[in-house]
C-alpha cells in the first residue's frame, strides 16, 4: 500500500474519531456523572475509532463525508433542541435530554443518508 493511501486512511479513521465524539460528547453526563479521563476517552473515542477504520477500510457503506455530516448535524441539532426544550442540566432532566438526543441523531442520520454536496456560487462581477 502506497504512503499516500495510507496517510489518508489515517486521516479518515483521526476525522471520524473527531466527528463522532461531537454528539457523543453531549451524552457523556447521562451515563457517567463524574467520569474520569479514561472513560471520556473510551466514550468519545472508541465509536469513531471503530467507524473510521470500517470507513477507511470500505467495509461500511458510508462516505466520509457522510460521518462529517452525521457528526456535525447531530450535535448542533442537539444543541438547538436542548435550548428549545430548556435542558439546562442534562442529569435534571434526562428524559427530555435523551428524547431530544436521539432525535438529534436521526436528524443527523437522515441528513447524512441525503447526503448533501455544497455548491459555491461564482460571483457575477
Amino acid at each position: 500500500m502506497s504512503l499516500p493511501r495510507r496517510l489518508e486512511q489515517i486521516g479518515i479513521v483521526v476525522g471520524s474519531i473527531l466527528m463522532l465524539s461531537l454528539p457523543l460528547s453531549v451524552f457523556t453526563p447521562l451515563l457517567v456523572e463524574s467520569p474520569a479521563l479514561w472513560q471520556v476517552a473510551l466514550l468519545w473515542c472508541l465509536p469513531g475509532l471503530v467507524v473510521g477504520v470500517l470507513v477507511a477500510t470500505d467495509r461500511l457503506p458510508v462516505s466520509y463525508q457522510q460521518v462529517w455530516a452525521f457528526g456535525i448535524v447531530s450535535w448542533i441539532a442537539t444543541v438547538v433542541l436542548w435550548m428549545v426544550f430548556g435542558v439546562e442540566s442534562v442529569t435534571a432532566n434526562q428524559s427530555t435530554a435523551i428524547g431530544t438526543w436521539l432525535i438529534a441523531l436521526l436528524v443527523g442520520a437522515l441528513v447524512a443518508w441525503a447526503n448533501p454536496k455544497i455548491q459555491w456560487r461564482r460571483s457575477s462581477a
